[in-house]
């Protein structure tokens, strides 16, 4: 599990330097857009798993503050989703996507958030 956590983070932090890149090369841009989507549910399916086996765990076992790995998990699983499913403004038919340097930042949050998870387990 811990191995798949970092693995994880790293293809956040790939995906993040991607998006910064893509800020250049406007090529890239769909990709990386595109790549956001299965990276999330990947975050979903490691804090789901995680979660699992905190639950099943013996109590000794257990993270010390639960409440803190709570909070890593939603924030995981969380971000991203709320970043892109922004609502548009009164006056606009339909939002702008957000910008691919907010994208960056968010996976690199969301790698942190997973790299925590791990961490206080």
């Amino acid at each position: 599990m811990i191995v798949t956590a970092w693995l994880v983070a790293a293809a956040l932090v790939l995906a993040a330097l991607a998006a910064a890149a893509a800020t250049r090369l406007t090529a890239l841009e769909r990709p990386v857009r595109l790549a956001v989507t299965p990276l999330v549910v990947l975050v979903a399916v490691l804090v789901v798993a995680d979660l699992g086996l905190v639950l099943r765990a013996h109590p000794a076992d257990r993270p010390d503050s639960m409440l803190t790995h709570l909070g890593y998990a939603v924030a995981s699983v969380g971000l991203v989703p709320m970043l892109l499913q922004r609502r548009p403004p009164a006056e606009a038919a339909e939002p702008e996507p957000a910008a691919l340097w907010v994208v960056a930042l968010a996976l690199l949050a969301v790698a942190v958030c997973v790299v925590r998870l791990v961490q206080t387990r």
